[in-house]
This record gives structure tokens, C-alpha cells and sequence, in this order.
């Protein structure tokens, strides 16, 4: 009776100790004792959003993180709307969302006791500003996103720029040269990330570029994201409603519920 009895003891202290101290839940935690992985990681996602056109920044657009949390299953894993945050650009197009850095590749032993403790995926990003189509709506919008790109092994420094397109015919180019080489475009420049923070660019192709593999999958870097502004009251509408597609059924967003409303 007296060993059971510290053993309940013992699963309340672990339960409750890291809860209280590190403001772990208790499936965190449970990764913690399992995979002796450490106190789970997090991390600050950051950019700025401007007008694809005028190329000023964008006060007020709606910024939202969705972290899937996935379980193992048999030939795939099976994931489902997991934890979600919202923030307002301020008035330098400016936002950051802190939270966990969550796992693409779980592994085999997290993929093993994710059965009992699922697991978050890096989070997916996404923007909306009433008036506006939302980020990669469709291919002929003219918005952009843009980051900055360094390779000291190789020596290469710039901004990696993804613009489809103004009209069909370089949408069509763009798409078709990046599904051969699989590359992306790079513009070669110095201190690429100041010049996105100061808007130092004109975020457009120049003559001289670069096709590279973009291997930035960090989503901490700073990234500029421009948004096409729907001018005719049919684009308008056009636009909100490609913007419902942003919200996830199971998740708090009422920020970008409410901008959908507006």
C-alpha cells in the first residue's frame, strides 16, 4: 500500500511541477520524459506586409500561425488543427508571433509515442488585409514574398523573390522554369535583410540573377510579403472570399474572423 501510495505521489509532482514552473502542459511534458529532448523549443516569426504596388507597409492586416498536431498512423501520420495565434501588423507593416518550433520530421521514437503524445509541425503562416487578396491566392495577383538568402560556403548573399507574375504569359514562364530546375530566383546584394527591414528594394527581377536551391527552411527569418490591393467591387469581393479560406474551422481566429466581416 505504501509503494503505491509514493508512486501516486510521484506522478502528481511530475505532473504538476513542470506545469507550474515552466507553463508546460502535460502532453509537453510527457515529450519531455520521453524522448529526453529537453524543454520544448520555441521560437519568433517575424516580417513585414506591404502593398505589392506601392510597395508601403500595411497597418492592421491580419497575421495568423497554425501549428498541426500530428499522431503516427499506419502508412502516414494523421494531423489535426492544433494551437493558433493572431497578431496586427503595426504601422510599419511590422508583426512577430512567438511559439513552439514545432517538428516536421518527428522521428522514429517521437513518431512511436506520439500515439500517446502528439507532436506540434512548424507553424504555417498566413496574412490578410480586408481590400486585399490574400497572400497566394492565385498565381496572376502580383504579390511577392521575399527573404533574405546567405550561403557562406558557397559565398552567395541576396534576396530570394518569388513574383509569379503580372500577366499569364510570365506566370507561366516563372512556374515552368521552377518545376524544372527546382530552383528559386535569387538578386544578389550585401546585408540582404536590412534592405527588406528598410524596404531598400524594389522588389522586382532584375537582369542579373540567380537560380538556387532554396535550403531556408527556418521560419524565423524575416520575410516581406506583398499583398495585391482588389480595386473593383467584383476583385473585392473576389478577395474576401478567397480570404475564408485562411480560417480553420477548429481554430481561435477572431481577428481574422473579424476582418473577413468587415
Amino acid at each position: 500500500m505504501k509503494i503505491a501510495k509514493r508512486f501516486k505521489v510521484m506522478i502528481l509532482i511530475f505532473t504538476l511541477i513542470p506545469t507550474v514552473s515552466y507553463g508546460l502542459s502535460f502532453s509537453d511534458w510527457m515529450i519531455v520524459m520521453f524522448h529526453g529532448l529537453g524543454l520544448p523549443s520555441y521560437v519568433t516569426c517575424h516580417g513585414k506586409v506591404i502593398d505589392a504596388d506601392t510597395l508601403k507597409p500595411i497597418e492592421g492586416a491580419v497575421v495568423w500561425a497554425i501549428w498541426m498536431k500530428c499522431r503516427p498512423g499506419i502508412g502516414s501520420g494523421s494531423c489535426g488543427t492544433g494551437m493558433a495565434k493572431e497578431v496586427l501588423t503595426d504601422a510599419n507593416g511590422e508583426w512577430q508571433i512567438t511559439g513552439p518550433k514545432g517538428n516536421d520530421d518527428p522521428g522514429f521514437i517521437r513518431s512511436i509515442f506520439g500515439i500517446l503524445v502528439p507532436w506540434n509541425e512548424s507553424p504555417e503562416i498566413g496574412y490578410y488585409k480586408p481590400g486585399y487578396f490574400p497572400f497566394n491566392a492565385k498565381y496572376v495577383s502580383s504579390d511577392f514574398s521575399a527573404h533574405a538568402y546567405v550561403d557562406k560556403e558557397r559565398n552567395i548573399e541576396g534576396i530570394i523573390l518569388i513574383r509569379w507574375g503580372d500577366t499569364e504569359a510570365e506566370v507561366k514562364r516563372n512556374v515552368e522554369q521552377s518545376q524544372k530546375d527546382g530552383c528559386v530566383t535569387l538578386i544578389p546584394v550585401k546585408d540582404p535583410e536590412r534592405k527588406l527591414r528598410e524596404l531598400d528594394f524594389n522588389f522586382r527581377y532584375p537582369v542579373e540573377v540567380k537560380r538556387v536551391h532554396d535550403r531556408t527552411t527556418d521560419k524565423t527569418t524575416y520575410k516581406v510579403i506583398g499583398l495585391k490591393q482588389a480595386v473593383a467591387p467584383e476583385e473585392k469581393r473576389e478577395a474576401r472570399g478567397l480570404g475564408i479560406n485562411g480560417i480553420y474551422s477548429d481554430a481561435d481566429q477572431p481577428l481574422l474572423r473579424k476582418a473577413l466581416k468587415y
